[in-house]
């Protein structure tokens, strides 16, 4: 297998569908797994680095990444532990988490990952490094994800975070603010929901985040998603907005993850230069709105992911996109 241009770390899981009266329906899921397989549809070599259980599940789940072309050479099994399934249920296609299986189960093999089976090699060629906070939420996942993203920077990967966050894996969501915004301003490029900008700045004007995060550091990049209405960005001083396009929704789930995948994939094509280039942020940002709305047409994370072809195809059948940019300067 090539080496990994993309390290994606955190969480793999199983999303359960609950729609009565059918049994649950189990999807291989977690947002850095997620991301990891939309790359690879896209053309981009991807590596998952994360914890399962020595269970049917965690082989499971180690079976789907490979087949699907992911690297899962640093997934680590956890003997004793379960590997994590999230309860979800769909209320017009937007999705709720509402617990976790097995029941009465408190601690889960994701949040055992201890990264003894990252090789220096892989760590060597990997230009950007994906990660969000969920794991943060539990030791000694924690502990590892930051030294990665500490060791990398030192390396100058790029680092991307996604804030995903969710409240029912914190067992106290009071604390959850005060870790994840340091963490936050490690990353070059973020992308936060709308109600995440306002509960950790209190503001979801993505150039608030940025200058509370970096002040007027040059080189960063926010994206504030929010559902079906329009993204907004601050990213190397222009403003804008653009509108997801319209789908025949199934299932939200996964939707911001394949918008991260499709975001990595158009800035593996650029450069520093053109990272600072308006309309190149905006024809990036639009393919990565496109991926993301293209998820939701098929239920479960990662079998509505798109692959490139389908990706450039859906663009030429709908060039008359209106999309708003400005620079503040």
């Amino acid at each position: 297998m090539s080496q990994p241009t993309v390290l994606c770390a955190g969480e793999v899981l199983f999303d359960c569908l609950e729609i009565p009266p059918d049994p649950p329906q189990c999807f291989l899921g977690g947002a850095p797994a997620n991301v990891a397989c939309g790359l690879v549809k896209l053309g981009v070599s991807a590596a998952f680095l994360g914890a399962v259980g020595e269970d049917p599940l965690g082989e499971r789940a180690c079976a789907e990444l490979a087949a699907l072309g992911v690297n899962i050479e640093a997934v680590e099994r956890v003997a004793g532990l379960p590997t994590r399934q999230v309860r979800v249920q769909l209320v017009e296609g937007d999705r709720q988490f509402v617990g976790f299986a097995p029941a009465g189960t408190s601690v889960f093999a994701d949040m055992q990952f201890c990264g003894q089976q990252v090789s220096p090699l892989l760590l060597t060629g990997a230009r950007f490094f994906v990660t969000g906070t969920l794991g943060l939420a539990s030791e000694p996942t924690a502990t590892t994800i930051a030294h990665l993203v500490h060791q990398l920077r030192q390396k100058g990967t790029l680092i991307l975070i996604d804030a995903n966050w969710r409240p029912i894996f914190w067992s106290d969501p009071r604390v959850a603010p005060e870790r994840i915004c340091p963490f936050l301003a490690q990353a070059h490029f973020l992308k936060l929901a709308k109600e995440e900008a306002e509960l950790f700045f209190s503001d979801s004007d993505p150039q608030v985040v940025y200058r509370a995060l970096w002040g007027r550091a040059p080189d960063h990049g926010v994206v504030i998603t929010d559902g079906d209405q329009a993204i907004r960005y601050f990213w190397h001083e222009n403003q804008g907005e653009l509108q997801p396009p319209s789908m025949s929704v199934v299932d939200t789930t996964g939707a911001g993850d394949g918008f991260v995948a499709g975001w990595i994939a158009q800035l593996l094509q650029g450069t520093p230069e053109t990272y600072r280039d308006p309309a190149w942020q905006v024809a990036c940002l639009e393919f990565a709105t496109v991926v993301g709305a293209l998820v939701t047409t098929k239920r479960g994370a990662i079998a509505g992911q798109p692959t490139l072809a389908e990706v450039r195809q859906w663009l030429r059948d709908h060039p008359q996109r209106k999309i708003q940019t400005h620079s503040t300067g």
